[in-house]
Parts: C-alpha cells; structure tokens; sequence
C-alpha cells in the first residue's frame, strides 16, 4: 500500500514538472530580494529524471537600474537538477551571480574616496 501511494505522488510529481519545463519556455524568479534569476529551457528530455538543460542568466536587479553592471546574456546550455534551480550561493543580501559583491569589483581609488565620506 506505501508503494502504491509513493507511485501516485511520483507521477503527480512528474506530471507538474512537465507542465511546468518544457523545451523553449523561459522562466523568471527572484531568488533574493534583488537577485532575479531567468531560465530559457533548452531540452527537457530527462525532466521524468529531475533534470533539463538550460540556459541561466542572473542579474542583480538594483546594480543594473544603476548601470552598475552590464545586462548579461544567457550563459551556455547546461544540465541542471530541477531541485537546485532556485538555489542561490551568494550573500543573503544579493550581490554578483559569483558571489562577490559589487565593491569588490571597483577601482581602489573609488573605493578609498567612499570610505572617506
């Protein structure tokens, strides 16, 4: 009987995640409050298996309305587990898709003049 109902949650399962990625449509999350992540779904040929291939851009919303950051492109194709697709390794706060902070990135001199105001 447990087998019976881990079958039915399974194929519930499936049946969402075909719905939801198929191959050509573009999916758009913020994964912190100024981080938003967009998919383009490349293939979702193995999508009963947890996994599609994609291609991801991530964008700092606040650095790019300030022309901090150039608009990115989306990266290559990779294969991707559905499950860490919105799982973001960065600062709780934002920051860069890398995981470094803007400030990180500026010219010293930039930088020593902010310190001194």
């Amino acid at each position: 009987m447990l087998g019976t109902i881990q079958n039915i949650f399974s194929d519930a399962i499936k049946r969402r995640r075909r719905r939801i990625f198929y191959k050509g449509r573009t999916l758009s999350r913020f994964i912190v409050k100024d981080v938003r992540r967009d998919v383009m779904i490349v293939s979702a040929d193995k999508i009963d298996d947890g996994f599609i291939t994609a291609r991801i851009r991530t964008t700092n919303v606040l650095y790019s309305l300030h022309g901090l950051v150039s608009s990115e492109s989306f990266g290559s194709p990779e294969q991707i587990s559905v499950d860490k697709l919105w799982k973001w390794t960065g600062h709780p706060w934002g920051g860069l898709p890398d995981g470094t902070l803007i400030v990180d990135h500026l010219d010293p001199e930039i930088k020593a003049s902010q310190n001194d105001s």
